[in-house]
């Protein structure tokens, strides 16, 4: 196992499906749960339950995705072909999910929802688990991450941009939600249609010690000893269900608490992503001085910290609601780079102790407790909201309205200051990566003499 460098070109090439692969992330955080409530009209309570099984469905294929990307053996690598192969499907399912027709219930919800899952994880594991190969060593994978999430950045610009600038020059007034979600579901699909083939004809593939393919669970076995892996999964699935808190009402509160308009949201939303972008570059060269653990810790209760602002923004007040968003923005980019980038770390680790080089695995592990988190977040923070007294479609009262101020201002902040107490003194650090690789490498030269 070398560590051939890549060039900036082929990092860009690699990270440009991750445009669209962002505004995918953003819809169903923000604005899905949302619209099938609001404006479908299905009980708020039956939309958290759905998603929230959805997302436990998606959470438990996501490790038998990796297993099987990680056991492809292909002239392509092991990667590519799983992405050529699901880019399309997907395509279809983002349309039938995002676009459902009019007078559609319960049953169409649930379905699309599971298939769109499915679809997502056959895309998206394999495409995080090639970033993972494509550079090894630890101040690499700071730049694999930082490039492919700086796309994702931009293309969460570009989510809440366009329907600011070209909705209004096609419908009267405040946009619903489905007319954001079909513009944003449009781009998703030519985006991809543009950069998944520059990804798969110019990106390197990446390298991988080579090994016997292994099913799901002996390959899990051999994780029981990778003690760092299992650590910060459990610390950052508490971290990730304090965010699904948050961003499971966000919308609610802006719009219906401090009763701006849906419009105000989005340029809101771009005030965060459009600082997270400039302030990419500073937490990068701040982890290769502290490392990638303690910078996530900062970033992570800063974000959290920078929300408690919202308590003395007022109705109407978007101009308070701006400096908000700006001060959590600047630390978005530590929340999307560095987890997948310390997940990858642990691959060397585990190889360390005798498991195999299975990057998708391990990668699969991570989106798992990701979307556990989402998916118990969403279920929870929407019922907790609603049991409370918030009530999306009817107007919003004194109770409602301290709902969503406890569900997405205090109760997120709380629950991840748990997680991150458990990151702050990760063991791998750079330095005892480096230990680890060179350790790896006297291995395999006795192995190959």
């Amino acid at each position: 196992m070398t560590n051939t460098p890549a060039s900036r070109q082929d990092l860009v090439a690699y990270a440009g499906p991750m445009v669209a692969l962002s505004i995918i992330n953003m819809l169903l955080i923000a604005y899905v749960p949302n619209f099938y409530a609001a404006e479908i009209g299905i009980g708020i309570a039956t939309v958290g339950g759905i998603f929230m099984a959805a997302r436990l469905f998606d959470a438990i294929i996501d490790p038998v995705m990796g297993n099987w990307s990680d056991r492809t053996r292909s002239r392509w690598g092991r990667r590519k072909p799983w992405i050529a192969a699901g880019v399309p499907v997907f395509m279809v399912m983002t349309w039938l999910f995002f676009q459902p027709p009019t007078g559609i219930g319960i049953p169409y919800l649930a379905v699309a929802a599971f298939f769109f899952y499915i679809a997502y994880a056959a895309v998206i594991i394999p495409y995080m688990s090639w970033g993972a190969e494509i550079r090894r060593d630890y101040d690499g994978r700071t730049a694999v991450n930082s490039v492919r999430e700086g796309a994702g950045i931009v293309g969460t610009v570009i989510a809440t941009l366009l329907p600011v600038l070209l909705l209004p020059q096609l419908v009267d007034g405040d946009p619903t939600l489905r007319q954001i979600l079909g513009l944003l579901a449009f781009t998703i699909i030519v985006i991809l249609a543009i950069t998944v083939p520059i990804a798969l004809r110019y990106a390197p593939q990446g390298e991988y010690e080579p090994h016997p393919p292994l099913g799901l669970l002996p390959a899990l076995g051999l994780l029981r000893d990778n003690k760092p892996l299992l650590r910060f999964l459990l610390a950052i699935l508490v971290v990730w269900l304090g965010g699904a808190f948050h961003n499971s009402t966000v919308l609610f509160f802006v719009t219906a608490g401090l009763k701006l308009g849906r419009a105000d949201f989005l340029w809101l939303v771009l005030a965060q992503y459009f600082t997270a972008l400039l302030a990419l570059a500073y937490w990068n060269r701040l982890a290769e001085r502290i490392g990638r653990h303690r910078v996530l810790v900062i970033g992570a209760m800063g974000y959290f910290i920078a929300h408690q602002g919202f308590h003395f923004v007022g109705e109407g007040g978007f101009a308070g609601a701006v400096a908000v968003y700006i001060a959590a923005g600047f630390m978005t980019p530590v929340i999307w780079v560095m987890p997948p980038a310390i997940v990858a770390d642990t691959v060397e680790y585990g190889m360390f102790k005798g498991a195999r080089d299975d990057a998708a695995l391990y990668l699969a592990l991570y989106a798992f407790v990701q979307k556990l988190a989402l998916a118990v977040g969403v279920g929870v923070a929407l019922a907790l909201a609603g049991r409370l007294g918030f009530d999306p479609q009817a107007p919003i009262t004194p109770d409602g309205f301290n709902a969503l101020r406890l569900v997405t201002l205090i109760v997120p902040g709380l629950i991840a200051g748990l997680g991150c107490i458990a990151i702050w003194n990760y063991p791998i650090t750079g330095h005892r990566h480096a230990v680890i690789r060179r350790w790896l490498a006297r291995r395999n030269r006795k192995a190959n003499a």
